[in-house]
């Protein structure tokens, strides 16, 4: 809610109605409490359940100068209309890391900004999500957000759901690859625009368009395999093995 300098780390949180973990309680760009806080390690899926909507596994709202969202395996958020989301920055999220996330299976996008300030989003995965992959809902006139050296992987809807009309975000040094258009990169739509459009306005490029090579992404493992173009990124391999729950031994 409205705290700082929370951790909120290696919880197995699932089989709920609604978002796994909210973070912030100030709708817009007011002054908010709520500063440095720390979501990681943790294992969140099945959330929502198709019951209710406008929703996240990790929900923000508002400025929130120094918080990160990183390390989570997050999977399989379903609402019942609109809004199942893997990582929601919703009214005015500001000033938020989320990295070295995994994030499939989820109905609406993987990652949605409703709207919000100069957020960073580097070095994820997103896959198989069903609607769309990405989502951005509000032009602004300042930066939205970079999104940058990150992998999507998917096999049904958009790429990017909502507005990405007015350019003013920065995605560059990812890679994207749609199994059902595979290197046909003639057939590939951002919003409505082809890939030399896209790169005309100023985006990806330098992506890469290839199968990023996870070990088996259909058994939901996306570890990266030896010669992954991944490498030429600079994206570094996320390793997941001490997400969820730890031995009482292991908890610092």
């Amino acid at each position: 809610m409205q705290s700082a300098s929370n951790r909120v780390a290696h919880n197995h949180i699932h089989d709920l109605y609604y978002t796994a973990v909210s973070v912030g309680w100030t709708w817009g760009y007011r002054e908010s409490p709520c500063h440095d806080n720390v979501i990681e390690f943790n294992h969140l899926h099945d959330i929502g359940l198709g019951l209710l909507s406008d929703m996240g596994a990790v929900y923000t709202l508002g400025p929130q100068p120094g918080t990160v969202v990183r390390n989570n395996l997050i999977h399989d958020v379903t609402s019942f209309t609109y809004g199942g989301w893997g990582l929601y920055t919703d009214e005015g999220s500001t000033g938020i890391v989320l990295e070295n996330n995994i994030v499939y299976g989820c109905k609406s996008a993987g990652f949605h900004q409703h709207y919000g300030k100069e957020n960073v989003i580097r070095n994820n995965v997103f896959a198989l999500n069903l609607e769309n992959q990405l989502m951005r809902s509000r032009d602004e006139a300042h930066t939205s957000f970079w999104f940058t050296n990150n992998v999507v992987l998917f096999n049904s809807g958009n790429l990017l759901g909502s507005t990405w009309k007015n350019d003013r975000f920065v995605a560059d040094a990812n890679i994207y690859w749609d199994t059902r258009t595979g290197s046909d990169l003639a057939r590939m739509n951002f919003s409505g625009a082809t890939l030399e459009q896209w790169r005309a306005r100023g985006h990806d490029t330098n992506s890469i368009f290839a199968d990023p090579l996870f070990v088996d992404a259909a058994k939901s493992d996306f570890r990266l395999q030896p010669g992954s173009p991944a490498a030429k990124l600079g994206i570094k391999p996320i390793n997941l093995s001490t997400v969820g729950l730890r031995a009482r031994a292991q908890r610092d």
